[in-house]
């Protein structure tokens, strides 16, 4: 789990002018808490794709539960902020498929999900269904405002 010294200079970072420093890879979500009514903010990795952005988060953190149920966000990337509405993958199974094509893509990422891929990005299935078992993915459209 981050720390929550991590977290505040990844916020800062994002929302300076200095953001291009990290590339496209990083991203303030807001969200506003379904308990509490509080807004939280907490960077993230996403991969912009076809016009969304793709989150692939742990399972235990709780940022993403608070989009559930159509709730909206608000995300911070590179210098814009844009209303997002989040559809959200929890079944294993579906998330071990999108973890699959995301290393054919990327697969130099896969080191950071333990998983070893060889040179083309092929992952074993038994070691996507480990790794898509404590983890969510929250594909997040930019929206209207509301």
């Amino acid at each position: 789990m981050p720390s929550p010294f991590g977290n505040a200079f990844m916020k800062a970072i994002i929302a300076s002018p200095l953001h291009p420093l990290l590339g496209d890879d990083f991203a303030v979500i807001t969200v506003t808490g379904r308990k509490t009514g509080r807004r939280i903010s907490t960077p993230i990795n996403v991969t912009p794709q076809n016009g969304e952005f793709v989150v692939i988060s742990y399972r235990n953190r709780l940022w993403w539960k608070n989009l559930l149920d159509g709730r909206k966000g608000e995300l911070h990337h590179r210098g814009k902020t844009l209303p997002v509405a989040a559809r959200i993958l929890d079944q294993t199974a579906g998330v071990a498929a999108v973890l699959k094509k995301y290393f054919e893509k990327y697969p130099d990422r896969a080191k950071y999900f333990g998983i070893r891929t060889g040179g083309e990005g092929k992952a074993p299935e038994e070691e996507l269904t480990r790794a898509a078992a404590d983890r969510v993915v929250v594909f997040l459209t930019p929206s209207a405002p509301g």
